[in-house]
């Protein structure tokens, strides 16, 4: 039988535990204390201070706001991945390939692969060491 404490599997987040009901409080704490200074009231750090009291005494009051969160922190995890990976793929990847396209590199020599009966690889001959083990680099 699984942990009370543990999503069941095919859903997400089923059964929230009490440390995910603080994180989820703490959050709760963390956005008032952060609208009081976007909006510039004071109210809502005395509001800030109350949930954090609450948190602190009873965080199962904030399991359904823990599951909202941690639902949100899911989608925005697996689509902001996306992007990354996407942004450093059009920045850093895209760029050098077309620059060796352009220089007409071929360092995995794919235009003489299959050519002929000839191999690509080059042919090593290379009497190791016991210095190229004891320095590898």
């Amino acid at each position: 039988m699984a942990d009370k404490r543990t999503a069941k599997k095919g859903t997400f987040l089923e059964n929230i535990s009490r440390d995910q009901a603080k994180d989820g409080g703490m959050a709760v704490v963390l956005i008032l204390l952060i609208l009081g200074m976007v909006l510039k009231q004071k109210n809502f750090y005395t509001y800030a201070m109350a949930a954090l009291v609450v948190d602190m005494i009873i965080p199962a009051i904030y399991k359904p706001f823990a599951k909202l969160w941690f639902m949100l922190a899911n989608f925005l995890g697996t689509i902001m991945s996306k992007v990354l990976l996407t942004v450093v793929y059009i920045v850093l990847v895209l760029p050098v390939g077309l620059i060796i396209r352009l220089l007409g590199k071929d360092s995995l020599k794919l235009n003489q692969f299959k050519k002929d009966i000839s191999s690509v690889f080059k042919e090593r001959n290379y009497q190791f060491r016991s210095s190229d083990i004891e320095n590898p680099y």
